[in-house]
């Protein structure tokens, strides 16, 4: 065969691969997949301060368990030391003049997070004393009472009928499965102080540490919510708070302390020459 017939066959091969390759489609581009842009936590930080009168106490009534009308708690038992004013006192005054122990709760947010998992909360009597003095729960929580001191106690919740005597390094648990504000304390057998449960259906609450500040690492964010601060001892304040995501906000609330409950009155001594009936 002649040289040209090997260059039209060259050329038409060459020809038909370019023609080959310009009809070959472009390989499909992967998609980048979605970013999603999470918001930052909006914090909010702050201090609960005093004004007017001075620091509130519980009566020794109140911080005695009294399930029954003629049942007392006792006294402290010999082999703890003397009872102290400051253990009727539960809440106390940071260095620069904070309230140390009072609960700041969140209300009136529409957000609605995933149930928190529920965790075990410890109370410890120590010297015959109840630490911390308040606790803030939730609903589904179990509170863990531990007796560390030397002598048999029997706290208690509020006026169930139940009685547990825990003697040294004994526990009890009792499960928080509704709201509301209740007391634990000892009777009977001694006294042991008193401590203040708040269980929640939120999250959204916390208790002034010993700087009397307190902080929320992701409060409810682009809402107008009302924080409360509230103690047995003081009448309930509150102030409505707005925080942006990404923000970091700090408030300062105001209590005041309750006046002290009135003595009971003395009982009025019968007349011989006038008793009354039976």
């Amino acid at each position: 065969m002649s040289v040209r017939f090997y260059k039209l066959v060259a050329l038409g091969l060459s020809v038909g691969m370019a023609a080959c390759s310009c009809s070959k489609k472009p390989a499909k581009s992967e998609q980048a997949p979605a970013v999603v842009v999470k918001k930052k936590p909006a914090v909010l930080i702050g201090s609960v301060r005093m004004e007017g009168g001075d620091l509130p106490m519980y009566t020794q009534e109140q911080m005695e368990r009294q399930v029954l009308a003629h049942a007392k708690g006792g006294t402290t038992p010999d082999v703890c030391s003397p009872p102290k004013l400051e253990d009727r006192t539960p809440v106390s005054l940071s260095p620069d003049g904070k309230l140390v122990g009072v609960m700041l709760a969140a209300s009136e947010f529409s957000r609605r997070d995933d149930p928190a998992p529920p965790k075990t909360l410890q109370l410890t009597i120590k010297d015959c004393r109840l630490t911390p003095k308040m606790l803030v729960a939730h609903v589904g929580d179990t509170l863990q009472i531990v007796n560390e001191s030397p002598f048999p106690l029997m706290p208690g919740m509020g006026a169930e009928t139940y009685n547990q005597t825990l003697t040294q390094g004994q526990t009890r648990d009792i499960v928080l499965d509704s709201g509301g504000a209740k007391i634990v304390a000892c009777g009977f057998s001694g006294q042991c102080g008193r401590t203040d449960v708040i269980v929640l259906a939120h999250t959204q609450a916390t208790v002034t540490n010993a700087q009397g500040e307190f902080r929320f690492e992701d409060f409810p964010a682009d809402e107008t919510v009302r924080l409360n601060a509230w103690h047995p001892l003081f009448f309930e304040t509150y102030q409505e708070v707005r925080v942006t995501p990404g923000e970091e906000k700090r408030i300062e609330l105001v209590l005041t302390p309750k006046p002290p409950p009135k003595p009971p009155a003395a009982p009025v001594p019968k007349d011989p020459k006038n008793p009354s009936p039976d």
